[in-house]
């Protein structure tokens, strides 16, 4: 049996596993292969050891995305929360997408999915995060357009371009604070020239 560094085999389990994923992180983040491996050697454990914690390293990159899907969904939903009007949930919804990539690095959490479709369950998180974001998203916009889809659905695509334009901007490295003002006056601008049609 393994030597134990925690009071409880519970809560060794725990810390030997938090270890892993935070040595899965640090390889994603490089942009380096995510191995047993190289696992193993990031963390120091023995190869054949991280299964005793994990059924597979596609379980080690669901977990690293866990740490940041829950909680960004959760920023989003809140700022939405807050706002005061359908307009204003559009644009706190564009500006807390584009806050919580900055936080977490949207390029190497998305690459990491991209480069590995095999990994189901990381996969299916982030499929979830994206149907939650245009439900919430199409949401705001029918309430703005007095319940007319079509339009609302074309109003959430394009607003959906903004973001994803943001993405790639921070992606590229340019500033944040620059990116977010910019997509927030592309999105006030969007809700300013099609609310008036909601009548």
């Amino acid at each position: 049996m393994p030597r134990i560094d925690a009071p409880t085999v519970a809560e060794h389990r725990e810390h030997v596993q938090a270890h892993l994923v935070e040595a899965a992180e640090v390889l994603m983040r490089a942009g380096e292969p995510v191995t047993a491996s190289a696992v193993s050697a990031a963390a120091g454990i023995a190869r054949n050891s991280i299964y005793r914690y994990v059924e597979s390293v596609d379980d080690l990159r669901a977990l690293v995305i866990g740490r940041y899907l829950p909680a960004w969904m959760t920023a989003v939903e809140a700022a939405m929360d807050l706002a005061a009007t359908p307009g204003d949930r559009v644009c706190a919804w564009v500006r807390t997408n584009l806050t919580e990539a900055g936080a977490a690095g949207h390029g190497w959490l998305m690459e990491a999915v991209r480069s590995h479709p095999t990994s189901n369950l990381a996969q299916t998180q982030v499929e979830e995060a994206h149907a939650t974001m245009r439900e919430t998203l199409g949401g705001a916009w029918l309430e703005l357009l007095h319940g007319d889809a079509e339009r609302a659905a074309i109003a959430a695509s394009l607003t959906m371009g903004i973001l994803e334009g943001g993405f790639r901007q921070l992606n590229a490295g340019s500033p944040e604070s620059l990116v977010i003002e910019l997509a927030q006056a592309a999105a006030e601008s969007l809700v300013r020239g099609l609310a008036p049609a909601a009548g």
